[in-house]
């Protein structure tokens, strides 16, 4: 995973970005789109950063 590669680009949220709220204690997607504002504006990265917290909360 790059954690540079921005996911998120209405508010320029890196997946590092994502990966640091899920360390940060997020449990889920809400949490982060909370702490990071992914998945705030137009809504096209929802799914994608749906995906990220899904797998980094397995890992």
């Amino acid at each position: 995973m790059n954690p540079d590669k921005v996911i998120c680009s209405c508010y320029k949220v890196t997946k590092g970005d994502v990966a640091r709220a899920v360390a940060n204690g997020a449990t889920s997607f809400k949490e982060v789109k909370k702490a990071t504002k992914a998945g705030k504006a137009c809504g096209k990265c929802k799914k994608k950063v749906k995906k990220l917290t899904k797998k980094l909360l397995k890992d």
